[in-house]
């Protein structure tokens, strides 16, 4: 939605004429366009960060640098209307334009040798083996589990291969665009993916060492198992849904099967579940684990606690169960957790003897204690029956979350410091966030525009002073028949000197007698007026109220377009503040948008009497949310003072 009616009424030809005040209107015009620009983005931001959508990480650092520019644009034609008094206003802008480029910038991985490893030498490598080898490499080292042993391609390969292809920047301009977990555009992200990435080829000093690990890795005449996974960097668990195995490959076909193993983390499932854990694609690299497919006699998996479909005998339920799973039976062997381990069931037709599976639950248990959590591990027997631990990793593996750098990010992007009502405060130099510098371009722009109305103008007679009983102050520009004739001359009016009929019926509201009202909470704002036409710029505190609505006698030039953006109250209190807003208008006929901590409505065409209507109600809406600190605590109380609210207005 635009608020685009504005410059339909205070059109240049309302100026004295001159070359100065042209290019003075032309700056102000465009600010107050980029202005609008900057809320939505913010307010998409603060959506994120919310939690009301998820979205690629790649997409808040373009969301950021969008922002950025915009904000820059605003602030040049601020200076540009008066080049003077805002000389110093890009050092300002420089300064928290870096701290939002530092907030937000996941930086490129180190590309760190060894590219290939021996895996029970991962537990000296854990930024690069990936979690799952360093955990196979600590069975190694600190049980006598058997574990089939192997090499690692680290995801220094990985990290090379994408530098090399100069994929980085591919990869990251097809993941700005996904703005939500949707499944159809995760599967069109993952399609666009995959064709760049299989496109790339592995540089040849890469393939000669991995053609290396895997001849090593098949002595005597084995295929190869390749084990992928994606570890986010300084993370000891593997992300879920981000694994995969191949089997059967051929040693001189490693590169190929390398990249066929990489995708990966290109699936829909790994995408979304990378971005509901907060990672961004450039800290969460693949690692590879080479193991010989040697001849087995069976295989399997194992869950250290299981979930049964049966009820477990009392004494179990406290503990629990495992369960050991044969591939070539249709049920598991289950046991008890407590100290004996028995077993409670067995597979009614097992190819798996109780003895191998006896052993590779004591295997089991021995690994969740050595590592804390419960496990989820594969396993097979070799022809002479010896159980081998394949791999492991939590079970269930929900994840660890990353650092929350989206709180950071909003610190310098969406959170308001600074208050017009608060003089000594609303400064450039006390700007910290890139909303600090957007309202405070708007405020002294319009600051501006009135200054230079003077007599001359045409049909206008000079800016005036509201004032009212409440704290209510608001700076008046009277285009057209907008107040009587006894504001003439007068610098100081009061609301009975309102012609305009808009003005007016959202006085009925905004100045309708109410307990609550203090200098804390008092309302500042310009009001461009005439006859039928409104535009006016309310705040309260950290809250901007914007309206442009035209209440005229004709019904088809009838609408109105109010926007509410907050700054005041927790994540919750702002989710439920715009939640209120919704619950009163949308009943009225306004059709709602809103995202973050703003919201938009419109009613179009209606009547003069209905407009009137609507436009009251809007102002009670701000008085109670000027005087009401919080409106709400949550959603569901929202709604009831919503109708709290609604019931005193009938």
């Amino acid at each position: 939605m635009k608020f685009n009616k504005l410059f339909n009424h205070w059109t240049y030809e309302t100026f004295p004429p001159g070359r100065l005040l042209r290019r003075r209107y032309n700056s102000f015009k465009m600010l107050m366009d980029l202005e609008e620009e900057c809320l939505h983005i913010i307010s998409r931001i603060e959506d994120i960060g919310f939690g009301l959508s998820e979205v690629d990480w790649a997409n808040v650092e373009k969301l950021s640098i969008d922002l950025g520019n915009k904000v820059h644009l605003m602030l040049e034609q601020l200076q540009s209307m008066n080049p003077i008094r805002f000389m110093d206003l890009m050092d300002y802008y420089n300064k928290i334009n870096f701290y939002v480029r530092m907030a937000v910038t996941v930086p490129d991985p180190d590309i760190s040798m060894p590219f290939t490893l021996a895996l029970s030498e991962s537990a000296k490598h854990t930024a690069h083996a990936g979690a799952n080898a360093v955990v196979l490499a600590r069975i190694i080292s600190e049980t006598d589990i058997n574990v089939l042993d192997g090499m690692v391609i680290s995801s220094g390969v990985y990290n090379y291969f994408i530098e090399a292809n100069d994929l980085r920047v591919h990869i990251d301009h097809i993941l700005e665009s996904v703005t939500s977990t949707d499944p159809e555009q995760l599967k069109n992200t993952s399609e666009a993916l995959i064709s760049v990435f299989v496109k790339a080829q592995m540089p040849e000093a890469i393939t000669n060492e991995l053609e290396i690990a895997a001849l090593e890795t098949a002595k005597g005449g084995n295929l190869l198992i390749l084990s992928a996974s994606v570890t986010p960097e300084d993370e000891s668990c593997i992300l879920p849904e981000n694994s995969t195995i191949i089997h059967n490959v051929n040693p001189q076909d490693i590169v190929s099967a390398w990249k066929k193993a990489v995708l990966c983390k290109f699936s829909p499932e790994s995408i979304k579940a990378r971005i509901k854990l907060g990672y961004s694609n450039r800290e969460t690299p693949v690692a590879v684990i080479i193991q010989p497919e040697i001849k087995t006699q069976d295989s399997g998996s194992l869950e250290t606690l299981h979930n049964p479909e049966t009820d477990l005998p009392p004494a179990d339920q406290e503990t629990g169960c495992s369960a050991v799973l044969s591939d070539n039976d249709s049920d598991p062997f289950i046991f008890s957790r407590r100290k004996k381990q028995r077993r409670l069931s067995n597979p009614e037709k097992q190819s798996l003897s109780l003895h191998s599976a006896k052993t590779i639950n004591a295997n089991g248990c021995e690994i969740e204690k050595m590592l804390g959590v419960p496990q989820k591990c594969k396993w097979i027997t070799d022809l002479r029956n010896r159980v081998f631990i394949t791999s492991a990793e939590p079970y269930p593996n929900k994840g660890v979350r990353a650092v929350d750098r989206m709180k950071r990010t909003l610190q310098y992007i969406a959170n308001l410091k600074i208050s017009a009502q608060n003089t000594e405060m609303f400064l450039p130099e006390k700007s910290k966030s890139m909303y600090d510098l957007v309202r405070f371009a708007n405020e002294k722009a319009i600051s501006e525009m009135f200054s230079l109305i003077s007599k001359e103008g045409l049909g206008l007679d000079g800016a005036k002073h509201l004032t009212a009983r409440q704290p209510i102050s608001l700076t008046v520009l009277n285009l057209q028949e907008g107040l009587f004739t006894t504001a003439a001359g007068k610098m100081e009016i009061s609301p009975d000197d309102i012609k305009s009929v808009p003005m007016w019926a959202l006085w009925f509201g905004l100045g309708a007698k109410r307990p609550g009202w203090s200098e804390e909470n008092s309302i500042e704002g310009y009001a461009i007026l005439s006859k039928t036409y409104l535009n006016i710029k309310l705040k309260s505190e950290k809250d901007l109220s914007e309206i442009d609505t035209v209440c005229d006698q004709d019904y088809s030039k009838n609408h109105i377009h109010f926007r509410f953006k907050g700054g005041d109250g927790s994540a919750d209190e702002r989710i439920a503040r715009i939640e209120f807003i919704k619950k009163v208008l949308i009943p009225v006929g306004f059709e709602i948008e809103n995202q973050g901590d703003l919201i938009e409505a419109v009613h179009k065409e209606s009547t003069e009497a209905e407009i009137q209507k609507k436009l009251a109600t809007i102002g009670h809406i701000i008085a109670h949310i000027a005087i009401s600190k919080p409106v709400a605590q949550n959603k569901q109380q929202a709604a009831s003072e919503a109708a709290i609210f609604i019931a005193n207005l009938n």
